[in-house]
């Protein structure tokens, strides 16, 4: 009889505990279920800003309440939500697509999600940013495409949406950037010479959308410049080779991580380590490529972080001087990452690859006069020294 007792008392525990654990699973409503419906928010104040509005209230003396929310429309078809705790008496609401009037509906809350009734207030946000940043856009030629620049001078997150037509002949999108630098250059390319009508449009983040521009471009020749016209052309200043590792082996096509490329002696004179190339025609380039020595060395030991490309279209004073040789761009190698020296993650070793193997990819500016002969100095490398190794090195271009 004792067993039979204790058996009815574990197998009650049993299905008491497997009855709560159900309801709680399955509940999603408020724990306090009870309580008075929240007072009203009072002396509502209104700044506005440029597609967004600042808002600050008195708050009900009430100790059921929970947070306080706000609910407006952006556009004639989104609805947003902001809200703030019951310790502050400020919130923001922002993602307005224009400049206009609308309504804001404030609604106090209580513990057990009671709302109050709506405290309406008109707010009238000024011109949004992407329709400023919009307004800023300039379309041009470039090569294999179209250049756009714009002005983004509060950096604000936004999207730049480039079009073309399609095989359909309608415009769609061919390439959209992600970005909030303050003042922003994005190339599309892969079109040939033939003039078309390419489009632009700024989306920010709650995606609202800009009127599109539309320009007529004549994307400019864009060329794989030939290697095997490299060849090496040394001035006494230049830094010489190390280890085996000669200047060719830099346009060898052969871009194997561990080499050899060149490689330049460390510690050794002069500085800053530079050299000097031949590309065996003048051309107007448009981008460049340089493939970092990666089998245990990414982002770090010779790999130049810090470098200026300096270029001349006739042939160089032989004494090394600086004579007719123009800068045509500053270059920073980027790691994704951020990590310290010595770590590298997956992604890393993707940018410094490159989609094609080629490497990290840089892009002249359109006012960079054609050249046929290329100087890199190197300022600093990703050990903080100025010895320099890479692989490879690839140039493209408009050959004349």
């Amino acid at each position: 009889m004792k067993l039979v007792y204790i058996y009815l008392i574990l197998l009650t525990t049993a299905l008491s505990f497997h009855g709560c654990k159900k309801a709680d699973l399955n509940s999603h409503t408020p724990i306090d279920t009870g309580g008075a419906i929240p007072g009203l928010v009072s002396n509502v104040q209104v700044i506005d800003l440029p597609g967004a509005a600042i808002l600050t209230y008195t708050l009900p003396k009430d100790d059921n309440l929970q947070y306080v929310v706000a609910e407006y429309n952006i556009n004639s078809t989104t609805v947003r939500q902001a809200k703030t705790s019951r310790y502050n008496d400020t919130i923001h609401v922002d993602g307005f697509s224009a400049a206009a009037e609308y309504t804001v509906n404030l609604y106090s809350v209580s513990k057990s999600e009671k709302r109050s009734a709506a405290v309406s207030v008109k707010v009238h946000p000024s011109t949004p940013p992407y329709r400023t940043i919009a307004a800023t856009v300039q379309m041009t030629d470039d090569f294999g495409g179209v250049n756009v620049t714009l002005t983004n001078a509060n950096e604000d997150k936004i999207a730049v949406v480039i079009l073309a037509k399609n095989n359909n002949g309608e415009f769609a999108p061919v390439e959209t950037f992600y970005t909030q630098v303050k003042n922003g250059t994005f190339t599309t390319r892969g079109f040939d010479s033939t003039a078309r009508i390419f489009g632009c449009y700024i989306k920010d983040r709650w995606n609202n959308n800009s009127d599109t521009v539309f320009k007529t471009i004549h994307p400019m020749l864009e060329r794989l410049l030939d290697k095997s016209k490299f060849r090496q052309y040394s001035l006494p200043n230049d830094q010489p080779s190390a280890w085996g590792w000669e200047m060719p082996y830099l346009w060898d096509n052969k871009l194997d991580g561990g080499g050899p490329g060149f490689h330049t002696l460390q510690g050794a004179e002069p500085h800053p380590h530079r050299f000097t190339f031949d590309m065996g025609v003048i051309a107007k380039l448009s981008r460049f490529k340089l493939l970092q020595r990666f089998d245990g060395y990414l982002y770090s030991h010779g790999n130049p972080r810090y470098y200026t490309i300096w270029g001349c279209a006739t042939t160089p004073d032989p004494s090394g001087t600086w004579d007719g040789w123009t800068k045509l761009m500053d270059c920073e190698s980027i790691k994704p990452s951020g990590l310290p020296l010595g770590q590298t993650t997956d992604a890393d070793l993707s940018y410094a690859l490159g989609t094609d193997g080629l490497g990290e990819e840089f892009t002249f500016p359109l006012s960079a006069p054609p050249v046929r002969y290329i100087r890199l100095e190197l300022q600093k490398n990703w050990s903080g020294t100025d010895f320099f190794h890479a692989i490879e090195i690839t140039f493209w271009g408009n050959p004349q």
